[in-house]
């Protein structure tokens, strides 16, 4: 008897040739930045055309999708360049730079263009994910070799995405560890005090002192559509918490990031603000999709706010006064600021970051660095 024919692969270079009204159904939990609201802002500021794969049994709709960006060296996206991320775990590991790393790019950077949460999307409830998944990660590796590029990367694999991560270790991918995300759990009977029953007396004091300062001083919250008008208002505090802990900031690129999210994800996109004494002192952008929100980016007037606990307040407290308020499930906070995450009730969970190097100058030190982390493909 003759083996069905495997899943059919057809490539993209622009969404909207690529069935964006199915695409969104195939994607779970977590999944937002391989979504199409997000796809579009990528896709306007990518420097290259990304490639949009979806894998088909037959003539019919797609049973499986992947968004790919090529990233060259000079890529504004550093935390979606291989050669950044695994110098950073070399660092980690052995306190010394990796310059090596420099020949992982250019590279094809699979499953969103975000820190966060890489996702492929397969139809639910199908017995052929494993075959799907295969096919769409060999295809990407096909199309990435054509065009010339050294490497393809999947960096923010959640630890439990078991089908993705078995078909990324058959295919010979370098396991090494990545970052940790965090989300939050709405409580599903919409109490904040069932959130506040989460945590140990102390913590639970804790929490309750910070809403009473914050509504002492009246401080009180506003969501609302991402306008232009908005825009301007809101630079000035993403710059102040930029400069606050020393990053390097452009105003003009902020800006008109901002203004693409608007035009070209906008129907996802809010932003909470938070106001003392009438005056702008705070804002969260924010996404809503499938029933999950993903906290983006936020900014504050340090001066205005003084010592009041903004940060937790309008991050934490009033998102999740929204979520419970619109039935959404859980609240999404990617990487980094660990212990404040903890400290609000966020679930950690471990990311790990895939590498398949082309060449063999590249792959060997990254089977060497893997070797020092045994338990990470295990």
């Amino acid at each position: 008897m003759t083996a069905a024919p495997g899943p059919r692969v057809r490539v993209h270079r622009a969404l909207r040739d690529a069935d964006p009204q199915h695409w969104d159904t195939l994607l779970g939990p977590r999944g937002f930045y391989a979504a199409t609201p997000w796809l579009r802002h990528a896709e306007a500021t990518a420097a290259t055309a990304p490639y949009y794969l979806t894998a088909h049994d037959g003539d019919g709709p797609a049973t499986g999708v992947l968004p790919a960006y090529p990233l060259d060296h000079d890529t504004p996206y550093v935390f979606c360049s291989p050669a950044r991320v695994v110098d950073s775990i070399h660092r980690t590991a052995t306190g010394e730079e990796a310059p090596w790393t420099a020949g992982l790019l250019p590279a094809l950077a699979c499953g969103g263009r975000n820190p966060s949460h890489t996702k492929a999307g397969t139809a639910p409830g199908t017995d052929a994910g494993h075959a799907t998944l295969t096919a769409l990660v060999q295809r990407a590796e096909e199309e990435a070799w054509a065009a010339g590029l050294r490497a393809v990367s999947f960096l923010y694999v959640d630890e439990d995405d078991d089908p993705l991560r078995a078909v990324l270790a058959e295919r010979g991918y370098t396991a090494l560890p990545g970052q940790t995300a965090y989300s939050l759990p709405v409580p599903e009977d919409g109490s904040f005090a069932t959130y506040l029953a989460r945590f140990e007396p102390s913590r639970r004091t804790k929490i309750k002192r910070e809403l009473r300062a914050l509504s002492e001083a009246g401080v009180t919250y506003r969501t609302q559509p991402l306008t232009p008008a908005l825009i301007e208002q809101l630079a000035p505090l993403e710059l102040a918490l930029y400069a606050k802990y020393g990053t390097p900031a452009n105003a003009d690129a902020f800006t008109a990031v901002l203004h693409s999210v608007a035009r070209h994800a906008g129907d996802a996109a809010r932003v909470t603000t938070a106001h003392l004494d009438g005056h702008l002192t705070g804002f969260a952008l924010t996404f809503t999709h499938r029933g999950e929100m993903y906290a983006r980016q936020a900014g504050f007037d340090y001066e205005a706010q003084g010592r009041l606990p903004l940060y937790f307040g309008l991050v934490y407290y009033e998102l999740l006064r929204t979520a419970m308020a619109e039935g959404l499930s859980h609240i999404h906070y990617s990487t980094g600021s660990d212990r404040a995450k903890l400290l609000r009730g966020c679930t950690p969970r471990r990311q790990i970051a895939y590498v398949k190097a082309r060449h063999h100058q590249e792959a060997e030190p990254l089977a060497r660095l893997a070797a020092l982390y045994p338990a990470v493909s295990a």
